[in-house]
């Protein structure tokens, strides 16, 4: 193994480096799933390309940002490094059903961002640490995960998603399906909430909600060019729902949200 240590060293690397990839959060549950590839062996991939997303969550600005998308997985993903699945390790498996433990990062926010966050200050990186369920058979993956936050906020998400995956040619892949993801009160006050001193900042009304409702439906395609190389284009669509949505960083955005990505991957192996 110690010959993938560079490999190993640059995918993290480009990980750590990502918080321009994804501060509203919605990337990773957009990208697509592909099944379970020579799942018995070692995985190890990288993408690097392009992601079209809404400056914060609730944002109707949108910017180009660079994407970088590890994917790093041992035999029957007993440890795993992945853009859309985050880093985790399988601890219960029976047939298409596993179960076990995942840790993602959080990206923050910078008020400086956008005009709509003067006033409200910044948010630091999170963890989430929580665990998984799964159900994946080659044709239809999906997937659940409840998480707690530390770091830059704390309270409870969870995230919810189906793929129906279709094999339309040798060399090309399609998969679609929707999306769902909860945060609690912890979550919904640091990243839609507004204080008594953020209001006094900002001009926003005093704000505090109780919950955070994401619904979506994603998309994806990938081009399997040849043995190494794929080109993978996904997107959603989705809305933010409950409490959430009445809050005054959504009032001067929108509750609409998307994001769509472009990579070229590279696979190392198998």
């Amino acid at each position: 193994m110690h010959r993938f240590l560079p490999i190993l060293a640059l995918v993290v690397g480009c990980l750590a480096a990502g918080r321009a990839t994804a501060q509203t959060g919605l990337a990773p549950q957009a990208a697509p799933a592909l099944g379970a590839p020579a799942f018995d062996q070692w995985r190890i991939g990288i993408g690097f390309g392009v992601l079209v997303t809404p400056d914060y969550l609730g944002s109707n600005d949108i910017t180009a940002r660079p994407l970088a998308a590890p994917e790093i997985r041992a035999p029957f993903d007993t440890v795993f490094l992945s853009f859309r699945d985050g880093f985790g390790a399988t601890v219960l498996r029976e047939g298409p059903f596993s179960a076990g433990l995942v840790l993602r990062p959080r990206f923050g926010r910078d008020q400086d961002d956008n005009s709509a966050l003067r006033g409200m200050g910044d948010i630091r990186l999170s963890g989430e640490g929580g665990g998984f369920v799964s159900y994946s058979d080659g044709t239809w993956l999906l997937r659940g995960e409840v998480r707690y936050g530390f770091g830059g906020y704390s309270g409870l998400v969870a995230d919810a998603r189906a793929d129906r995956v279709w094999r339309v040619h040798p060399q090309v892949i399609l998969s679609a399906g929707p999306r769902l993801s909860w945060g609690g009160s912890g979550f919904a006050e640091t990243f839609f909430g507004v204080d008594e001193t953020q209001s006094q900042r900002s001009g926003y009304a005093v704000f505090r909600p109780n919950d955070y409702w994401y619904g979506a439906i994603a998309g994806g395609a990938t081009w399997v060019i040849d043995q190494r190389w794929s080109m993978i284009v996904f997107g959603e669509v989705g809305r933010i729902l409950g409490q959430s949505a009445d809050s005054p960083l959504v009032d001067r955005g929108s509750a609409t949200q998307g994001v769509v990505g472009v990579t070229m991957a590279y696979r190392f192996l198998p």
